[in-house]
Formats: C-alpha cells, sequence, structure tokens
C-alpha cells in the first residue's frame, strides 16, 4: 500500500460530514496482531463457527477435491488455522494438493509455508505461497488445466461496503474460467444481542484506537487515543455492526503531512468499521448477480454462519 493511497484515504474520510474511515487502514503488523488475537475471543464467533465447518464437512470438501485435479488458492490466507483442517484430511485420502496461499504480508506467507512445510512432510503437498494484491497473484498462477478452488474465508467481504464487495465479486469471476469455484464466508443475521457481545471486547477498542496511532505515524498527526472510546452497535437500516471511535471532548487534530486540521465536536463519531450480516436470499442474490451459481452452503451447528461454495459459470 503506499503512503500516498494511506493519506488519500485519511483526507477523504475525515473531510466528511459524518467522518468515516475504511477498516483496512489499521492493517498494519501490529493491527493484524491484534485482530489474530480477536479472532481466539470466545465471543467472537465467526472464526470459531467456521473452524466448526471445516471440521463437520472436511469429507464433503474432500471429495469435491477427489473428482478432479484441483488446484487450492486462498486469497488473504493468514495463519491458515481452517485451511489446515482441509489439507489434512485430503492428506489422509491420498489427494495430491498444489496449495497458492496468496497475502500482502510477506511475514504472514513466510510462517504460514514454514509451518505447512513443518507440519505436513509429505510428497502429496506443494505449497507456493504469493506475497501479492489478490488479483496480481492470481494472474499470475499458471492455468495447468486444474479446476481452481478459491478459498476466501472469513468475514473479509462482509468488511466491504456492499457495492465494493460486488465489484469485487464480479472481478474474481472473470479472474477465473468456467467450473472454477469459490469457497466464501459470510456471517449470517443472528440476535443483536450476540452481535453486541461479539463487537465489543476491549480488544476491538485497542484495534480500533490503533488506527490513531497509524494516522500518527504515517502522517505526523497527534491524536491522542485518550481522548478516544470505542463501541460498537447493530444498525438495522443498513446490516452491519459498525464500530466508531467517540471523540470524549472538543479537539483539534493537526495533520501535518496533509497540511490541514480537523475538528472533532464533543461525542462525535468516526466510524472505522462495518461488518454486514447476510441472510441467505442475500447470498442468493449476491452470488447470482455476479456470474456464479451456489453449489452446495456449508453451515456451522448453530447456523451463525455459512461458507458457501461457488461455481462460475461462463
Amino acid at each position: 500500500m503506499s503512503g500516498n493511497k494511506f493519506a488519500d484515504e485519511v483526507l477523504k474520510g475525515l473531510s466528511l460530514k459524518n467522518k468515516k474511515l475504511p477498516s483496512w487502514l489499521i492493517y498494519d503488523s501490529i493491527g493484524s496482531e491484534i485482530f489474530n488475537k480477536i479472532t481466539k475471543l470466545e465471543n467472537y464467533h465467526p472464526s470459531r463457527c467456521e473452524l466448526e465447518i471445516f471440521n463437520i464437512h472436511k469429507t464433503t470438501l474432500s471429495k469435491f477435491f477427489s473428482s478432479t485435479s484441483t488446484q487450492l488458492i486462498e486469497l488473504g490466507s493468514g495463519d491458515g488455522e481452517k485451511t489446515m483442517v482441509l489439507i489434512k484430511k485430503l492428506i489422509e485420502d491420498g489427494i495430491e494438493i498444489q496449495y497458492t496461499p496468496i497475502d500482502i504480508s510477506q511475514g504472514a506467507i513466510d510462517r504460514l509455508v514454514k509451518t505447512l512445510n513443518q507440519k505436513f512432510t509429505t510428497p502429496l503437498l506443494n505449497v507456493t505461497g504469493l506475497v501479492a494484491d489478490y488479483f496480481e497473484g492470481l494472474a499470475s498462477i499458471k492455468n495447468n488445466n486444474s479446476r481452481k478452488m478459491v478459498l476466501f474465508l472469513g468475514v473479509t467481504l462482509n468488511n466491504m461496503d456492499i457495492s465494493n464487495g460486488k465489484s469485487f465479486l464480479r472481478r474474481l469471476h472473470q479472474s477465473l474460467q468456467d467450473k472454477d469455484c469459490l469457497l466464501i464466508g459470510f456471517d449470517l443475521m443472528k440476535n443483536p444481542k450476540l452481535l453486541y457481545q461479539s463487537y465489543n471486547d476491549p480488544l476491538f477498542e485497542k484495534f480500533n484506537l490503533h488506527l490513531l496511532d497509524r494516522i500518527n505515524t504515517c502522517l505526523e498527526a497527534n491524536f491522542n487515543k485518550s481522548l478516544f472510546v470505542q463501541q460498537c452497535h447493530y444498525n438495522p437500516k443498513t446490516q452491519a455492526v459498525e464500530s466508531f471511535l467517540y471523540s470524549t471532548c472538543k479537539q483539534t487534530i493537526q495533520i501535518k503531512a496533509l497540511n490541514k486540521n480537523f475538528e472533532f465536536a464533543e461525542w462525535e463519531g468516526l466510524q472505522t468499521e462495518q461488518s454486514f450480516k447476510f441472510s441467505i436470499q442475500d447470498i442468493e442474490k449476491l452470488a447470482y448477480e455476479s456470474g456464479f451459481e451456489i453449489a452446495e452452503n456449508f453451515y456451522d451447528s448453530n447456523r451463525y454462519f455459512v461458507d458457501s461454495l461457488w461455481q462460475v459459470v461462463k
């Protein structure tokens, strides 16, 4: 990510009447580390539910791979915990796997490749990590007449604006061939009280406040984290959990790199995150509009989350 893009997003977001910044600005190595801790929280259900899905449905997924030669590609692989459940099952079933994790973090890719090579010492597994933008990474993978199975797990799509999410999926469809597949995660709508518990742990406040540290460091700003508090709310109009940093007093923020000051009123909110919640009908519509067909939906035992298997139709 270029410094200019970071600066442009901060300028645009803080200049809005209702201040709003995209959550990807939080993700440097420290932000990623905090979020990894969030995924391990007892009340943060998406990661736990998705791990359960892979454990419940690994046999069905393995049969999908055994039916024809299939490359396994993962966008935003992170620590690969869920994918390792599938890889272990594929190896047990004697299936050869070409696994290509794609991530913008060199450190994340290096750690994952090292872990996989230590954990699975078998000629059945061939791992090629790519440090790249998702679409650059996909474009660089040679088409060897194998079907591609792309994993896009977690809540990354859920955190995009709906219009950006649709654009992303259409572009992904264009990057794939007929009959290629996408296994994609969606957090389903559930009791708002459960959502409140999931998104209001002190770690979420630490995660969101790290955004101010990043702006201070990258753009020579003077945010004081102690003058902001974080809170998440479910908004029924947008169908999203929205996270805000609230200014506890009237204050002026100076950002030297932008040569600009920004005024915050007492208790004014700065939106830092959003996580959309979906119904199955929403997911069916999204798949159809993006050029995919839903082959199967895989749920956790509480039906809090779904990994939806989509097939490219061209």
